[in-house]
């Protein structure tokens, strides 16, 4: 043991310079060769997800052929033409409802869920905009965030659900053959259809050998200038005025994650392993961003509802459960989206707990120093994490294919570590926001002068700040930053903030292009291990690049495959709130119960099916 451990105990440094505890060096480096195999295995749930895709696509195609017969039937109908017209426009209105699988079997509830974003639109129109939600950079992503938020306000306030029963609810109806239910959720049905698409997509270009793999190689000049061209494209073309001036507004966090999400993603296709710590410190930003505006939610809406949580957990493991699925990937290899579900778990429920009291500020600051202590606990107490995280194994485990001995638990526990306290620090400064708000709106208010040096020392100080930070902990080799990153990423993070918002003017404007990419970045995160890198074999890391073009080509293969791989998880975005609308639903926690029973069935019958079809072959 070494003597510098207290009390002979193991620390988080201990592990993290000696690698004892988990093995560190299996943090796996994007540009290694991945394990392949010449036989190919199919899992039950698998099989049983591609006969769902089979099964959903089909009764799209019935759902279409239905509304077809019935348009023509309405146009061969004896009413006059405007008659004839005003029903079709009122039908064309019913099958836009992205409620229908809330309706729970009520057929006379009007259909008031229509998006304000299509009135005035003719029926070609709504159409084409309802089967192309967005072009490459989701500009009608709006919309769909309308739409959801729309519909499931106005699909509770005009009916009642508290009396519906298993059977009654729309997706029932449907697998028994309700064909006014199957063509009224022929939108929800096309959805679906486009989500299992997807997932085809990302097997045949990941699992089989259609598309060939390319070597990654890195330049620094092309990485440094792609990202320069794009943030002057989006300075003189996309620069855009923020709807509120103060600090940390949506749109600027937008544009915080959408400028980082598009340096991570480039280290990721070029193994740009030379700013490595710069990626550790982007995604503590993302880590940090979870903790803000979560308490900032709850802390100021007070919703701590059932349906809400049920949309946020949506909202973070909807599309990564299915790639899951389909790829026969664990859980963590996408270890963005269970950190982020841990740490918004503690956030949520430590607010929860004795809500009534979040206004009091001993209250809320008992609970951020009981979070503190409780993730001193877990993380750097030796045998705890392992104890409490024992039960979830079966999901947090994690078996890279070229270490097959290691630790199942070691990656989510040096993931999950690296940035276990940033999260408070972000609810810390939700909490201060009022404070820091007032603070840079009492500097905008002084005279120029007195602004002026106010302003100057601001930018001074953290620079100096910065300056230090920089020579004393970035310039590190790569695991002993890991060991101080955990204390230390809030000071970047800190200094970045500061700078943003040292002036009105900084504030008030934002790079639109930036922002686009910030909504997208859980797709985009999930999306490039199958269909902008190549990982090829389950739980693989992608050490490739997918190729789309000859290989004397490759700035041409990585423009194309990055225009589809940017346009596909846009339009995943899209889908993954639209579905959220049709099957969580947020105002009716019986109506919820049944949907997460029907999904809890369909998931057994997966299985099932997947078996048969398993034993049949």
């Amino acid at each position: 043991m070494d003597p510098s451990s207290e009390g002979g105990r193991m620390t988080w440094h201990d592990v993290a310079k000696r690698r004892t505890l988990l093995d560190f060096s299996s943090m796996n480096d994007f540009g290694e060769d991945v394990v392949t195999s010449s036989s190919v295995e199919y899992g039950r749930f698998q099989l049983g997800l591609f006969l769902s895709g089979v099964f959903i696509i089909a009764l799209y195609v019935y759902a279409e052929f239905l509304h077809y017969m019935r348009i023509k039937r309405m146009h061969n109908s004896s009413y006059n033409k405007g008659l004839a017209e005003d029903s079709i426009e009122m039908r064309m209105a019913g099958t836009k409802r992205f409620d229908v699988l809330l309706e729970g079997g009520n057929k006379s509830a009007p259909d008031v869920s229509l998006s304000s974003s299509m009135q005035g639109m003719n029926d070609e129109d709504k159409k084409r905009s309802f089967a192309n939600f967005t072009d490459s950079f989701g500009r009608n992503n709006s919309q769909s965030g309308n739409m959801s938020d729309t519909g499931a306000t106005a699909s509770s306030a005009a009916m009642d659900n508290s009396n519906v029963k298993f059977t009654h609810i729309s997706a029932m109806r449907i697998l028994q053959g309700d064909a006014d239910a199957i063509e009224r959720a022929r939108l929800v049905l096309r959805s679906w259809a486009e989500l299992f698409f997807s997932l085809f997509v990302f097997y045949v270009c990941d699992r089989t050998s259609t598309f060939p793999e390319r070597t990654k190689s890195y330049s620094r000049d092309f990485f440094i200038a792609i990202f320069i061209t794009l943030a002057t494209y989006g300075c003189y073309q996309t620069l855009r005025q923020s709807k509120t001036n103060a600090p940390l507004n949506r749109e600027q966090t937008e544009e915080w994650k959408g400028w980082m999400q598009v340096l991570f993603l480039l280290y990721h296709y070029f193994k740009a392993s030379e700013i490595y710590n710069a990626i550790r410190i982007f995604i503590a930003a993302y880590v940090w961003m979870t903790g803000f505006g979560n308490f900032s939610y709850y802390h100021v809406r007070k919703d701590f509802s059932v349906g809400r949580f049920s949309q946020m957990m949506w909202r973070l493991n909807f599309f990564v459960l299915f790639v899951c699925i389909a790829l026969r990937n664990d859980y963590v290899l996408y270890y963005i989206c269970p950190m982020h579900t841990l740490f918004t778990l503690f956030v949520y429920f430590s607010l929860l707990i004795f809500k009534e009291h979040n206004t009091s500020t001993n209250i809320v600051t008992a609970k951020i120093l009981i979070l503190i202590v409780l993730v001193y606990v877990i993380w750097e107490v030796p045998g705890v994490f392992t104890i409490l995280f024992k039960p979830f194994e079966w999901l947090l485990s994690y078996t890279d294919p070229k270490k097959p001995d290691a630790n199942p638990m070691h990656e989510w526990f040096f993931r999950s570590g690296l940035d276990r306290y940033v999260w408070i620090y972000g609810m810390v400064c939700a909490f201060l926001h009022p404070k820091y708000e007032a603070f840079v709106r009492w500097v905008d208010e002084k005279p120029t002068k007195e602004k002026t040096v106010i302003q100057a020392l601001i930018l001074t100080t953290n620079t100096i700040v910065g300056y230090w930070w920089y020579r004393t902990y970035y310039i590190l080799p790569k695991l002993e930053y890991n060991v101080v990153h955990p204390y230390t990423s809030w000071i970047p993070i800190t200094i970045f903030i500061i700078f943003r918002n040292f002036s009105l003017t900084m504030r008030s404007y934002f790079i639109h292009i930036f922002c686009e990419c910030g909504k997208i970045t859980l797709e985009t995160y999930i999306s490039q291990f199958h269909i902008w890198l190549s990982s090829s074999v389950p739980n693989g890391q992608p050490g490739m690049l997918l190729g789309l073009l000859p290989e004397e080509y490759p700035v041409l293969n990585f423009m194309l495959c990055t225009t589809i791989y940017v346009g596909i998880s846009q339009r995943i975005f899209t889908l993954t709130n639209d579905l959220k609308l049709a099957c969580v639903p947020s105002a009716n926690n019986k109506l919820l119960s049944l949907h997460v029973g029907f999904g809890v069935a369909w998931f057994i019958g997966m299985g099932i099916a997947g078996s048969a079809l398993l034993m049949a072959v």
